[in-house]
């Protein structure tokens, strides 16, 4: 579909040439985000030679990768200008360009670590573990290391607390401490002398690589040469340090930056996210150009006033005047459930909106002619008693997953991909495990070390991937005899002799998946989709009496980024408080809070806005009135 006037208006000039300079792009929900920025980059990458050095590239960041995949999967469908995804540009997270780029080869000096290379540790890499050593060379003045991945450190060099997750002990379980005065001193003395061992959280390395750039005027030169151009998607959720950096290149003399967001859908402000940063560089001026883009593409004319009406700060959002959801006529409903009969309730609405969309096109036009029907909660553990209710089957609480060895969960990470068949994935999740079982400081060094370890020439890769695809077809042999489904299933795998991992190894895996069979981790035994799955392994239910129909349940932050048929959004009466300046907990007071404030606001306008036709409400008799009055609201 081409761009329309108001995309085109956004990163073009009236010649139709892609501007540079620094660019603010506001995107509400389905207004072609995507399309506009990708079509942007394939426009500015095809005469990149002509104004560029080779070495030369365009970092096209997200802030998740969720967004980031969006962004790649776009470029390939629109089949133009694969270069984007090959060096010397870069498509990927925020935190993996900083990695790359700056804190892996840059960051050992803000650490104090005297070795070649730090280590990022912690999820998504592997679970921090106490380790004795570094608890009894630490300072008096420290905490014990084993609090090390519970914070981090802000811009301001005072640390953050941002894990709060009860951690095993006896006779109970223990938190980390809220950061006080009393105690920041000690908090950064544990930071520091775990980084002067060389290892360092994510949300650290985002902080030592602005300390790396701040200290090195020559590392920030080649930065803003080796990229030119930087743009980032979902910039809403940056945080205050990741703004810093963009600040401080900009000031070095980066000319090129463009942040695409939508301050209305800023909804990781409890991971340290700013949104009001980006709010405020898009109403700052000169040398920042602002643009809005309020024509969606996705939602029905009812979702868009109901969701404008939420957002009450003036902008209107409405359908595109050639958009097919423009002659989406449903509108936005709310019925009231009894807390005696929620269940009930639960499965008529879904009932009522299987039997709408069964007479409906799918918004997606595809060839099944299946329609999407997302159950939305305002947390995980409500969101799986939804579905348990719904289903019938059992809810149990998913407690924090404890792992003995820590690549325990990389090893199951290539199960997960195997058992969904996606190949690809799964030789790249292998060599991660192999790369990181062999402490190599990249799949280059990783690759030369197994090809002398498995006795292949330097130069023979066929024999070299010969022997990875023999050990993924071992595993896949052995699921296929003994499926897994839970990281307990896993321990019989484990067995399975490969020729790229030690037998010890294999040993200490089948240890550690047998463990969640025990009593003791039984409560900790997930399934390998709820570790790893993203959106495409999610459960989907099949309606009893619309098959074209599928359900599935998740949370707002889950969903982000999607588009669905219908969405029934599911509350309660009263939530958390939503921490605003305007703190309350019940919906009445929060759906007038103003939506810059206040995340729990957001959080809902992120969940209405994953509908395409049809959106309805279910509230606790009592409590639905307010959601009442938002419909009423945007009828007026």
């Amino acid at each position: 579909m081409p761009l329309n006037n108001e995309q085109r208006a956004a990163l073009w000039d009236h010649h139709g040439k892609p501007v540079s300079g620094q660019r603010i792009l506001s995107a509400r929900p389905g207004t072609g985000k995507t399309t506009t920025l990708t079509s942007y980059c394939i426009d500015l990458v095809e005469h990149w030679h002509e104004r560029h050095q080779p070495w030369q590239g365009i970092a096209m960041l997200s802030y998740t990768n969720v967004a980031k995949d969006e962004i790649e999967h776009k470029i390939r469908k629109l089949g133009k200008a694969e270069a984007l995804l090959q060096n010397p540009h870069f498509v990927g997270t925020v935190d993996a360009f900083l990695n790359q780029y700056i804190f892996l080869p840059h960051g050992t000096r803000p650490m104090a670590f005297t070795g070649e290379r730090p280590k990022l540790t912690g999820e998504p890499y592997q679970q921090w573990k106490n380790h004795w050593a570094l608890d009894n060379t630490k300072p008096s003045s420290a905490y014990s290391t084993m609090w090390f991945d519970c914070y981090t450190i802000g811009l301001n060099g005072k640390p953050l607390r941002i894990d709060a997750t009860p951690r095993p002990a006896k006779p109970k379980p223990v938190i980390a401490q809220p950061v006080t005065d009393a105690n920041t001193a000690k908090i950064v003395a544990t930071k520091r002398h775990v980084w002067s061992t060389g290892l360092a959280l994510q949300a650290d390395a985002n902080y030592l690589a602005y300390q790396a750039l701040l200290t090195s005027p020559a590392l920030t030169s080649a930065i803003i040469r080796r990229f030119p151009v930087l743009i980032i998607d979902e910039a809403q959720d940056l945080t205050d340090i990741q703004h810093a950096i963009v600040d401080h290149l900009i000031t070095a003399g980066l000319r090129h930056v463009v942040l695409v967001g939508d301050e209305n859908q800023a909804i990781y402000e409890w991971n340290t996210a700013r949104p009001e940063l980006f709010t405020a560089k898009a109403t700052a001026g000169p040398p920042w150009t602002s643009h809005a883009l309020t024509a969606s593409y996705r939602c029905s004319p009812a979702i868009c006033t109901t969701l404008t009406a939420l957002a009450g700060d003036g902008s209107q959002l409405a359908p595109a005047e050639d958009g097919k959801n423009r002659t989406y006529p449903a509108p936005v409903t709310v019925r009231p459930f009894a807390a005696s009969d929620g269940t009930g309730e639960l499965k008529a609405a879904i009932d009522e909106l299987a039997a709408t969309l069964s007479k409906t096109t799918p918004h997606d036009g595809n060839e099944t002619n299946v329609k999407t029907l997302l159950i939305l909660a305002r947390g995980a553990e409500h969101a799986r008693q939804l579905e348990a209710a719904y289903s019938g089957i059992t809810a149990t609480a998913t407690k924090r997953t404890v792992w003995e060895d820590p690549l325990t969960r990389d090893f199951l990470r290539v199960l997960y991909l195997i058992n969904i068949s996606d190949q690809y994935a799964a030789v790249e999740a292998y060599e991660t495990l192999l790369r990181k079982l062999g402490d190599h400081r990249s799949t280059a060094d990783m690759r030369t070390a197994a090809k002398r370890a498995l006795g292949i020439a330097e130069d023979e890769g066929a024999a070299y991937r010969i022997a990875l695809f023999d050990d993924l077809k071992e595993l896949e042999a052995a699921l296929s005899k003994e499926p897994c489904s839970l990281i307990s299933d896993c321990a019989a795998i484990c067995t399975t002799a490969l020729r790229a991992i030690p037998a010890n190894r294999s040993a200490r895996f089948e240890k550690d998946c047998a463990g969640f069979a025990a009593d003791d981790k039984k409560e900790q035994d997930r399934l390998l989709s709820s570790l790893f799955g993203a959106r495409e392994a999610r459960h989907w239910i099949k309606h009893s009496s619309y098959s074209d129909v599928h359900v599935a349940f998740a949370t707002a932050h889950a969903s982000k980024g999607e588009t669905h048929d219908a969405v029934l959004l599911v509350v309660k009466s009263r939530t958390l408080s939503c921490g605003c300046p305007q703190s309350a907990a019940m919906w009445n007071k929060i759906l007038k809070h103003s939506m810059t404030e206040c995340e729990t606001k957001r959080i809902v306008y992120v969940a209405l806005s994953r509908a395409a036709q049809n959106l309805m409400i279910l509230a606790p008799a009592g409590s639905d009135e307010c959601w009442r009055d938002l419909t009423r609201e945007a009828l007026l």
